[in-house]
């Protein structure tokens, strides 16, 4: 997902939403998790002002600050549009809670895509690519036993 955008939001309420009604059409029992990770991203700015992703051709070695302040920033109820919440409470309320989910920040602790070696010539564009593809929600569909 973008830098700055929230996790559960555009995208992938639409993967949510297509993931819930075919689990439902199945009768799934269980719990969908959801799990936002933070990529580290190389960044441009200042903490007054704000900060965005560096440059493509910036060097990485000039990178005001490399993390992810926005989504370290947000709390748990602004990781969420609204959309997304009411889908979520929808699908408990319609299937009289044989479907819940789940939702977890597990910050940067699980990259999949390595990050470049930090040499001399490493640019932002190349270090911001491997933030961006770590920059991801996951979804799990976990069953549970029938009631």
């Amino acid at each position: 997902m973008p830098y700055g955008e929230i996790p559960f939001d555009r995208s992938r309420l639409d993967v949510l939403r297509d993931l819930l009604t075919k689990l439902e059409a199945q009768g799934f029992h269980g719990v969908v998790k959801i799990t936002s990770l933070s990529g580290l991203f190389c960044l441009s700015g200042n903490a007054a002002d704000g900060f965005t992703p560096a440059g493509a051709s910036v060097l990485a070695s000039k990178c005001d600050a490399v993390g992810n302040p926005f989504e370290e920033s947000l709390s748990g109820q602004q990781r969420q549009s609204l959309a997304f919440a009411n889908l979520i409470a929808g699908v408990r309320q319609r299937t009289a809670g044989a479907i819940t989910v789940a939702i977890e920040n597990a910050g940067s602790a699980r990259p999949n895509t390595p990050y470049p070696q930090r040499v001399e010539a490493l640019t932002a564009g190349e270090w911001n690519r491997a933030a961006a593809a770590n920059n991801r929600v996951e979804f799990a569909a976990e069953s549970s036993s029938e009631p």
